[in-house]
């Protein structure tokens, strides 16, 4: 029951966090603008995810390793949300959407899981803020596309 609220309150304070941003994210870094969300390249794609540290758990280091990894699982799992949902738009006359989606999610899980925290910050109550990255060739074209190998 304990995963369950934990969890629970995890995706609430994710969902927050990224409902309240604007679509224009990124900051400026020396005249360079730094992608968080979306394309960065027809290869590499980006999304912001937030995690909270695990309950009790007083210890700054373990605080900030929890909600790093809670803020990684948001990250994969948005990513594989958003796939699915490109794939399914682009393949509005099938029959069966379950089955789509669970094909896209096996399709892309290895790379999802093989990408890059770029940027990770953590605030005065060490919740952690991460720029997750997955990069591979043809990658935006495999996933607007349906392309699969």
């Amino acid at each position: 029951m304990k995963k369950v609220v934990t969890l629970a309150l995890i995706l609430a304070v994710g969902i927050a966090f990224t409902a309240c941003g604007g679509q224009s994210m990124g900051g400026q870094v020396k005249g360079d603008t730094f992608v968080t969300e979306g394309w960065v390249t027809p290869d590499i794609f980006r999304v912001t995810s937030v995690g909270v540290p695990k309950p009790g758990l007083t210890n700054k280091i373990q605080r900030q390793g929890t909600a790093k990894e809670a803020a990684l699982i948001m990250a994969e799992k948005r990513i594989i949300e958003k796939f699915v949902g490109a794939r399914l738009e682009g393949a509005a006359g099938a029959a069966d959407y379950a089955s789509t989606g669970i094909a896209v999610a096996k399709e892309f899980s290895g790379v999802v899981k093989g990408g890059t925290i770029v940027r990770a910050t953590y605030d005065k109550d060490d919740n952690c803020e991460i720029v997750y990255q997955i990069e591979r060739k043809g990658l935006r074209s495999s996933v607007e596309g349906g392309a699969t190998k």
